[in-house]
């Protein structure tokens, strides 16, 4: 049985909203693919409602049907906690909010993504990633979308990169290069093997810092490192190759993945890319 799903990814300075559909038989089909350049830097501030009319008005054409909400904060705050194997997924979520009150000052103020480590192997306790950022604009944005959608998954590009990893098979690694920050994620047949996060000041720490990640591990260099945010520019992209030998690439869309038109270009976007991917991810919950 074919359904449709839209999905919008909110990057530093650019917006994509996608609508795939699926036939249920392993296709899955870009019925449309739109792109803004306003991103969270713009939902802040006298900005923020003109902004949120813009992201809204992407999807007045699919009216009700279901999204997905992929946004890009501009700081993490990793935790990482130990849960019973058993627990289903509602009582995960009840330990993650133990651990706010925890690790957190103002715990209301932030929402978190978890996902588990490959590490586990079957043993009564798990480790998983608790990745916390600011509630805010995206918890505002996400209300208005859910006034006009059913709203499937808000979160951030981790549960989509990690699940990315299980739909095409062996490791994943990607770069996130904000601006207030650097992160490494490498995943594994949909569980996390490795992540690392870096406040940074300017692009001469992010250059640091990226470049110290990428020659800590080995998986970068047998795999593709996908690139994406702000300062992932080619001049970034170039000196991260010539200093770690790793190839550095932009974010694609996944194989078995049809694009029911001719033009492609926007397949270039690195948040049409993300927001392809948290499509997957959401059909796949």
């Amino acid at each position: 049985m074919s359904k449709s799903l839209l999905a919008c990814a909110i990057s530093g300075s650019e917006s994509a909203l996608v609508r795939i559909k699926t036939s249920g038989s392993g296709r899955y089909i870009i019925t449309a693919c739109r792109t803004v350049p306003v991103g969270s830097s713009d939902l802040a501030g006298r900005k923020q409602p003109h902004t949120v009319r813009k992201l809204l008005s992407l999807a007045d054409e699919w009216r009700g049907e279901t999204l997905a909400l992929c946004v890009c904060p501009d700081a993490y705050f990793p935790l990482n906690a130990y849960f019973p194997g058993s627990l289903r997924q509602d009582a995960r979520r009840d330990y993650c909010r133990i651990e706010a009150t925890h690790f957190l000052e103002r715990p209301d103020d932030y929402l978190y993504d978890h996902v588990p480590y490959t590490e586990n192997t079957g043993d009564p306790v798990e480790k998983h990633l608790v990745l916390f950022y600011r509630a805010e604009p995206f918890k505002a944005l996400a209300e208005s979308f859910a006034s006009q959608h059913p709203l499937l998954f808000c979160g951030s590009p981790l549960q989509p990169e990690v699940y990315r990893s299980r739909i095409t098979g062996g490791k994943a690694a990607f770069l996130d290069l904000g601006r207030c920050h650097i992160s490494l994620t490498v995943a594994e047949n949909g569980r996390l093997a490795f992540f690392s996060c870096h406040r940074i000041k300017d692009r001469q720490e992010a250059e640091y810092f990226a470049i110290h990640e990428l020659k800590s591990h080995p998986d970068c260099r047998e795999h593709d490192v996908h690139a994406s945010g702000e300062m992932a520019d080619r001049k970034m992209i170039r000196l991260l190759e010539k200093e770690t030998s790793c190839r550095v690439v932009p974010p694609d869309i996944p194989r078995g993945v049809e694009f029911s038109g001719r033009n492609t270009s926007a397949f270039r976007s690195s948040a049409v890319a993300k927001a392809v991917t948290t499509a997957l991810m959401a059909i796949g919950i």
